[in-house]
Parts: structure tokens; C-alpha cells; sequence
């Protein structure tokens, strides 16, 4: 099993770093939008509001971005080889969540930087900040990966995806940006410590739940 979610996971890695579309395509739309949200927010109100604008950054690339490890299998029509391979469909959805979490990691190590220079903000505790970060995004890459095969075969998936995502991924969101205001502040692990206790039981909750039912939601 393990072998099989190294494979499939590997697998996206390197056609993603050989044609760099997706992260290419990530990394330049969350510039785009700090730099926007970097000109139009009043410099006396962005230390108030950036913790929710870095994560509305998040929230827009991954709504386009996570889902595209299905979408490319359809797309290269790979997806039925897939589903016919010797693997389960967990080892499937485990694969495809260790991809964008890959993806994550490196969106996170560039655009938390930029987004942090463009604003001046001042960060009190930055290793917790992206503690939060990477437990919101990762709740999100859970929730995204296995539901984004529903709208697979749909012809406005990329307006379905986003309305079928928002209301179960809205707990991460107020959470995560509850917790990132908190260490932006200079609070301690303790301080977010409910935060974190309700983002990592909403991950094992919704993993739990894709992986009894990516199943039926892989089937045609």
C-alpha cells in the first residue's frame, strides 16, 4: 500500500516539475493577487486584516490548483488506466493528497515571504504562523482532493468545484485565520491550542470519510 502512494505520488511530482504548469500557474496568480491586495488595503488596517487576506490567497489558488491532480487525468485520459491498475482507490486519493501537499509546501516557502515583504507585517511568532498555515492548507488539500473528483465528468466543474468545496473547507478557514492572527501577535502554541485541536480532528474526520467513499465518488 505504501509503495502504491509513494508511486502514484511520485508519479505527479515529476510530470508536475518537468512541465511546471500547475505550480507555475499557482505561484503566479497568488502574486498577482498580494500584490493587488498589497495596493487596495489602507496601511493602518493590513496588520488587522492580513491574516485573512494571506489565507483568501490560499483559498483562491487551491480552489484552481488542488484539484487539477484529477483533472489532468482526464484531460491526458489516464484516468481510467488509473482506476484499472493494480491499486486501491486509497492508495489513490493518499497519492494525490501527498502531491498537493508538495505543492503546498513549496507555495508556502515562496508566497509566505513575498506576502510578509508586500505588506511589512510583523510576525511575533512566524514558526507557529506556518505551523497554522500547513495545517489549514493541509485540511484543504484533503477536503479538495477527494472532493473535486465529483465534478470530474461535469462540463462547469471549475464552477462546481468551488461550490461544492466552500461550505465543508469553511470551519478550516475561519480556524486557520483565528490561529494565524493569533501567532502573528506573538502567541504560543498553547494560545491556539483549541485551533489546532479542531483543524487536525476536521483532517482525520474527512480523511476518514474520503477514504470510505472516494470509491464510489471515482466511479463514472
Amino acid at each position: 500500500m505504501l509503495r502504491h502512494i509513494k508511486e502514484i505520488a511520485i508519479k505527479d511530482l515529476r510530470l508536475e516539475f518537468r512541465t511546471k504548469s500547475t505550480l507555475n500557474f499557482m505561484l503566479l496568480f497568488a502574486l498577482i493577487t498580494s500584490m493587488m491586495f498589497s495596493i487596495s488595503v489602507p496601511f493602518q488596517s493590513i496588520q488587522g486584516t492580513a491574516p485573512g487576506l494571506l489565507w483568501l490567497v490560499f483559498l483562491f489558488v487551491g480552489l484552481m490548483g488542488f484539484s487539477r491532480a484529477f483533472l489532468r487525468e482526464v484531460e491526458l485520459g489516464t484516468l481510467d488506466g488509473l482506476k484499472s491498475a493494480p491499486v486501491s482507490p486509497s492508495d489513490i486519493l493518499l497519492g494525490k493528497v501527498i502531491y498537493n501537499l508538495v505543492l503546498v509546501l513549496i507555495m508556502e516557502a515562496i508566497i509566505v515571504p513575498v506576502f510578509i515583504g508586500l505588506f511589512d507585517l510583523e510576525i511575533g511568532n512566524l514558526p507557529l504562523a506556518f505551523l497554522v498555515i500547513t495545517t489549514g492548507n493541509a485540511g484543504f488539500v484533503v477536503v479538495s482532493s477527494s472532493l473535486s473528483t465529483l465534478v470530474l465528468r461535469a462540463r462547469s466543474r471549475e464552477l462546481l468545484a468551488p461550490l461544492i468545496m466552500f461550505p465543508v473547507i469553511y470551519p478550516v478557514i475561519s480556524t486557520t485565520i483565528s490561529g494565524l492572527r493569533m501567532a502573528m501577535g506573538g502567541g504560543v502554541l498553547m494560545d491556539v491550542k483549541n485551533e489546532f485541536i479542531l483543524l487536525v480532528s476536521f483532517i482525520i474526520i474527512m480523511l476518514i470519510v474520503s477514504l470510505l467513499t472516494f470509491e464510489y465518488a471515482l466511479e463514472d
